[in-house]
C-alpha cells in the first residue's frame, strides 16, 4: 500500500459510508418537481433516455386522467401565430404533469387539420386556398365559466403531494386522478355543383341554413380562404400533440414517445365518444386500434376541460401489434387516393409521409403497390392483391367504417389511415387512425344513419349492387373501388358486414360502451367543472339515437334481415 493511498484512506472510507447511507435511505424514493400553473421553474436536469412512469396507467380507460401543459410566457401565443401565418405546427418546450407525475422538456405542438381550424382558424402548410375556406374560420366554442374554488382534499397515503392550489379528485371513492384547478387532388366545385362521383349532401332539396348544418364550415365552397381573427386563449379547447423525446433523446412516459390530446373534431361535441367507441369496436372485432381514454386537460392555468387522449401510431404501436415491427410505416395525408403517379417519389410528397426507417428505406414498396392497383387487370388484381395486402383486414376495416359511418377515413375524405409494410412478408396492412368523426359526425356527402354500406363502388359499374357510388374527397379511392368491385372480395366484405352487425349492433356492444363512458364522465364531472353537464347529456343522447337509427336502417337491408335472428 502506497504512502499516498494510506494518507487518503480515511476520506475514502467516509465517502463510501455516506454513499451507502444515501442509497439505503433514498434509493426507492421518487422525487417529483411541481410548478405553479402558468409559470415555469428553472429547467431540471433530465437524464437522456429516462422513462417516466406513475401509479396510473396512461391509457386506463376506466378513469378520467389529469394532464397539465405548462409553457413559458409567450410560447403559447407564438405557437398559434406560427400556425396561422405559415401553417406550420412547430414544437415548443413545455413541462407536463400527467396524473401527478411531471416530465420536463416535453415538445408540444398544435395537431389536427379540420379540428384545429375549427378552434383556431388558419390553414395547413401547403394547403390550396380553394380547400382552406371549407374548414377555417369557425368561431371558437363558448368557454366554460371559471371553476369554483374548493378546498384541497387529502391525498391517499403514499401519494405524492400536489402543487399548491390543486386537489385530488376521487368521486365516489374511486381512484380518479383528475386534479382540477382554476390539399387534396382535384378542385372544389363551383357554387351549387357536386364533385364528380359524389351525391348531394341534401338530395332533392336545398341545403339548410348554415346554422342548422351538422357541420358548420367557417367559409364556403367558392374557394375563399378567410384568415380568422377569433381570439384564442389558454381556455380555448385546441387539439395538441405531446412528444416526450422532442428535446431529450429517448425520453418517454410509460414507454410512449407521443400522446395526442384530442378535441371534438369539426363540430362541437361535449361527449367526444366517437373515437373511443370506434376503437373499442375495432379491437373487439380483431383490428388493431390506438388506445384511448379521457382526461381533464389544463393549459397554463386555464380552465380544465374534458379531452380524449390517444396513442400515436409509431414504433411502439407496431411492436404491440406486429410480430415484425421493423417494417416501414407510411401515413396517408388528406386526399391520398392511392393513385399511381409515376416512379418519382417526389410526386407523392403531398400524399404520404414515411414515418419509420426513413434513412434506409423509401417509398419504393408503396409506389410498387400503387402501380399494381392502377395497372393490373381485373383477373390479376383478384388473383394477386393478397400478395400485396392483408385483404381480410381491409374487408374488416371497410365494413367497420361503413357500418359506423366514419367518412373521415380511407373511403370518404381519403384521410386518416396508415399503411404498414412488413418487409419480411412483403405485404401491407391498412391501419385506422383518428376516428373522432365517426358515427356520422362529419355531416358531408350525405353521411347519416342511412349511409350506404357499399361506399366505394365505382359509378356505373356492372356489380350486383347496382353501381352506387360514394366517391372520396378529391376522387374515389382506387383500392376501395377495385376491392368492392371484385366479386370474391365483395363476398368477403359482406361476410364481415354481417359479422360486425351481429357483434356490434345486435349484441348491444355499442350502446353498452356509450353508457359505460357516459357514467364514467358523469361521476368525474359531478360538480360540472370538466364540461357543461347539459351539453354532455344532450350529445350522449344524440349518439344513442344515432346508433338506434343506424341499427333500424341496417336491419331493413336484405343483407342483414335475411341473416339475422336478433331483433334490433
Amino acid at each position: 500500500m502506497s504512502l499516498t493511498f494510506k494518507r487518503h484512506y480515511p476520506l475514502l472510507l467516509i465517502l463510501l459510508m455516506v454513499t451507502l447511507l444515501l442509497t439505503a435511505g433514498l434509493g426507492n424514493q421518487r422525487i417529483i418537481a411541481y410548478t405553479v400553473p402558468g409559470t415555469l421553474q428553472a429547467e431540471a436536469l433530465t437524464v437522456a433516455g429516462a422513462t417516466y412512469s406513475g401509479d396510473v396507467a396512461l391509457f386506463d380507460a376506466t378513469l378520467v386522467h389529469s394532464i397539465q401543459v405548462l409553457m413559458a410566457d409567450g410560447d403559447f401565443e407564438q405557437m398559434l401565430t406560427t400556425y396561422r401565418e405559415t401553417g406550420a405546427k412547430e414544437y415548443f418546450h413545455a413541462s407536463v404533469i400527467i396524473d401527478g407525475v411531471q416530465i420536463h422538456d416535453v415538445g408540444v405542438r398544435l395537431k389536427g387539420n379540420a379540428s384545429l381550424r375549427t378552434a383556431v382558424g388558419g390553414r395547413m402548410a401547403g394547403e390550396q386556398p380553394q380547400f382552406g375556406g371549407m374548414f377555417g374560420g369557425r368561431e371558437a366554442p363558448p368557454v366554460q365559466d371559471a371553476m369554483p374554488e374548493s378546498a384541497p382534499q387529502s391525498a391517499p397515503q403514499g401519494a405524492p403531494n400536489l402543487p399548491e392550489g390543486q386537489q385530488r379528485m376521487r368521486p365516489g371513492g374511486s381512484r380518479q386522478p383528475f386534479q382540477p384547478e382554476g390539399t387534396a387532388e382535384g378542385q372544389m366545385p363551383p357554387e351549387g355543383a357536386v364533385p364528380e362521383g359524389q351525391v348531394p349532401a341534401w338530395p332533392g332539396g336545398e341545403a339548410p341554413a348554415l346554422e342548422n348544418m351538422p357541420f358548420q364550415p367557417g367559409g364556403d365552397f367558392r374557394g375563399g380562404m378567410e384568415q380568422v381573427t377569433t381570439e384564442v386563449t389558454v381556455d380555448t379547447k385546441i387539439p395538441l400533440m405531446l412528444k416526450f423525446d422532442e428535446f431529450v433523446e429517448g425520453q418517454t412516459y410509460q414507454g410512449y414517445a407521443y400522446l395526442a390530446l384530442r378535441t371534438y373534431g369539426t363540430s362541437t361535441d361535449a361527449a367526444m365518444l366517437q373515437e373511443p367507441i370506434t376503437n373499442d369496436a375495432a379491437r373487439a372485432i380483431g383490428l388493431p386500434a390506438t388506445l384511448t381514454a379521457f382526461a381533464g386537460v389544463q393549459i397554463n392555468g386555464g380552465t380544465v376541460q374534458l379531452y380524449s387522449i390517444s396513442q400515436h401510431i409509431d414504433a411502439v404501436y407496431l411492436q404491440q401489434h406486429f410480430t415484425n415491427a421493423e417494417g416501414v410505416l407510411y401515413k396517408a395525408e388528406l386526399g391520398s387516393t392511392l393513385s399511381y403517379q409515376g416512379e418519382d417519389p417526389s410526386l407523392y410528397s403531398q400524399s404520404f409521409t414515411q414515418k419509420t426507417r426513413v434513412k434506409d428505406m423509401d417509398l419504393a414498396p408503396l409506389i410498387a403497390f400503387m402501380r399494381f392497383l392502377s395497372e393490373a387487370d381485373d383477373a390479376t388484381f383478384a388473383a394477386e392483391l393478397s400478395q400485396y395486402l392483408d385483404v381480410k383486414a381491409l374487408a374488416t376495416y371497410l365494413a367497420l367504417n361503413n357500418l359506423l359511418v366514419n367518412t373521415d377515413a380511407l373511403v370518404g375524405m381519403n384521410n386518416n389511415y396508415y399503411l404498414y409494410y412488413d418487409d419480411i412478408t412483403q405485404r401491407f396492412t391498412l391501419l385506422m387512425w383518428d376516428a373522432n368523426e365517426s358515427f356520422g359526425k362529419l355531416g358531408m356527402g350525405g353521411a347519416s344513419a342511412t349511409h350506404d354500406i357499399y361506399t366505394g363502388l365505382q359509378a356505373n359499374s356492372a356489380s350486383s349492387m347496382g353501381g352506387r357510388m360514394r366517391g372520396g374527397f378529391g376522387g374515389s379511392n382506387i383500392l376501395a373501388t377495385r376491392f368492392l368491385n371484385t366479386p370474391e372480395f365483395m363476398a368477403l366484405y359482406e361476410q364481415e358486414l354481417q359479422r360486425l352487425y351481429q357483434e356490434l349492433f345486435s349484441s348491444g356492444f355499442l350502446v353498452e360502451h356509450i353508457e359505460m363512458y357516459a357514467a364514467l364522465v358523469h361521476e368525474a364531472n359531478s360538480d360540472g367543472q370538466l364540461t357543461d353537464p347539459t351539453a354532455y347529456e344532450q350529445d350522449v343522447s344524440r349518439m344513442l339515437i344515432f346508433v338506434e337509427q343506424r341499427q333500424a336502417y341496417l336491419a331493413g337491408l336484405p343483407l342483414f334481415s335475411e341473416n339475422t335472428t336478433t331483433e334490433p
